[in-house]
């Protein structure tokens, strides 16, 4: 009785039900691989943000320091003094490490061009480059000027 009741029963297979499995796997793993990607593209997002703000922070901290101050008692705290162009500042920021250069540039026939004539010599204008580099070899690089002022 049992047995016939059983017999007059639907519903699926093993068959069936192996064969649902394999298709949601062979579906579920193609987005896995989907999520690790789009993991790993965020990160990197996220790096570049980090490394593109350390960059313009460390430029736009050269920018804000007087040009060419001539301090009391030999105090170096213009950006002529603490970033002399022929030797340029490192330093590091968490996983970050960054490189300042500068070189002197001047005005010629209406167009900027490098003057490196003469690096003892305080010139009016200075160009600065900061790079910044972190794991994998991937570095980012921020350009800006700062010069000698009117009212200085």
């Amino acid at each position: 009785m049992l047995t016939e009741r059983l017999k007059g029963e639907s519903g699926y297979t093993m068959a069936e039900v192996l064969v649902a499995i394999i298709i949601l796997t062979v579906a579920i793993i193609p987005m896995v691989s989907m999520f690790d990607a789009g993991l790993k593209a965020s990160m990197k997002g996220s790096n570049y943000d980090k490394v593109r703000m350390l960059a313009n922070e460390r430029l736009e901290k050269v920018r804000a320091l007087p040009y060419n101050k001539t301090s009391p008692a030999g105090v170096n705290d213009s950006a002529v003094e603490i970033y002399r162009p022929g030797n340029p500042v490192t330093g590091t920021s968490g996983a970050f490490s960054y490189t300042v250069t500068t070189t002197y540039w001047k005005e010629s026939g209406g167009t900027l061009v490098p003057d490196a004539s003469d690096n003892t010599i305080v010139k009016p204008m200075m160009r600065v480059v900061v790079q910044v580099t972190w794991a994998g070899g991937n570095s980012y690089t921020t350009t800006g000027f700062t010069a000698l002022g009117a009212e200085s």
